[in-house]
């Protein structure tokens, strides 16, 4: 049996993908080079629950209220370690 390739897109949808893909990488490297945030203050939605003791619906509701500081690139949403303890020292000192 013979190996039979199907063919479905043209040259240029294939260079149109690439290019949106290279887009999208360019963007997220830029929004990540400009932030402050270095990789080791990086949390995702389950590490910033388990950091700050809630649930990850809680951090989803959170961020949906604009309650906590987060950044979205592509979707991908990842949160700040520091931004995530100024906002729980702040919300200390308000109780």
């Amino acid at each position: 049996m013979s190996n039979v390739l199907f063919y479905s897109h043209t040259k240029e949808d294939l260079q149109r993908v690439v290019k949106m893909v290279l887009d999208e990488v360019i963007k997220t490297e830029s929004i990540l080079s400009s932030s402050s945030i270095t990789p080791d203050d990086r949390l995702s939605q389950k590490q910033a629950a388990k950091f700050l003791g809630v649930s990850v619906t809680t951090i989803i509701t959170w961020k949906k209220q604009n309650k906590i500081p987060y950044y979205s690139v592509g979707r991908s949403i990842f949160y700040s370690k520091k931004e995530l303890l100024e906002v729980a020292k702040q919300n200390r000192k308000a109780k």
